[in-house]
């Protein structure tokens, strides 16, 4: 079984998928990087193809592993998260228009999409910060207030949920078409910030096999 990392191949001996991971991402955490692309004999892996014991207990014979440092991993989660911040404001002034338009219903399906696409910025923000790679107090020192950009979007979207369960269509357009933009910018700027933050982390950490 043929085992390269990053293109390069390695000495890596392995029997099954499985053994030749575990190997590989020893040997990738020798230089602090992470295992985060998987091809088995020319077909990539996602994480339910790892989750399989038949597939991990299988041969192969050629396993193509792409590395990266957290760092950058961390960059790309802020960084997709801006965009997906900007996106869900597009969506809530679109909800916005539908509901002073009389078309309640419509704005209210718009209104979850972009509520959904909330939940999925803060996971991504919370397991970004698991990483390891900037704390809150990182943060700080670099003079991104993240703590309050995630206090100001809390409190915008529980005053958000307040007038949706009075079914205060009224209330909900106008807070997002008047309210909710300026807390909107302020996440999706200190997203840019962390993004950036983490970016000169990366760069410290260069692919030493490239």
């Amino acid at each position: 079984m043929r085992i390269l990392l990053d293109d390069r191949e390695t000495t890596l001996r392995a029997d099954t998928v499985g053994v030749a991971l575990q190997e590989a991402a020893t040997l990738a955490g020798q230089t602090g990087r992470m295992i985060v692309e998987i091809e088995v004999d020319g077909i990539a892996w996602c994480e339910e193809d790892l989750s399989r014991p038949e597939h991990t207990a299988r041969g192969a014979s050629e396993i193509r592993l792409s590395t990266a440092h957290p760092a950058e991993l961390l960059r790309d989660t802020f960084a997709h998260a801006t965009e997906a911040v900007l996106n869900a404001e597009e969506i809530q002034r679109a909800a916005a228009r539908l509901m002073q338009s009389n078309r309640e219903g419509e704005g209210m399906q718009k209104l979850l999409e972009a509520l959904a696409i909330w939940g999925s910025v803060q996971t991504a923000v919370s397991r970004g910060l698991e990483l390891g790679v900037l704390s809150r107090d990182d943060a700080k020192a670099a003079g991104i207030d993240l703590d309050g950009a995630i206090a100001a979007l809390d409190a915008q979207l529980r005053a958000l949920r307040t007038a949706m369960q009075s079914q205060d269509t009224t209330a909900v357009s106008d807070c997002l078409m008047y309210e909710f933009p300026a807390t909107t910018r302020r996440f999706a700027e200190t997203l840019a910030a962390l993004a950036g933050a983490a970016a000169k982390v990366a760069a410290r950490h260069t692919n030493p096999q490239k």
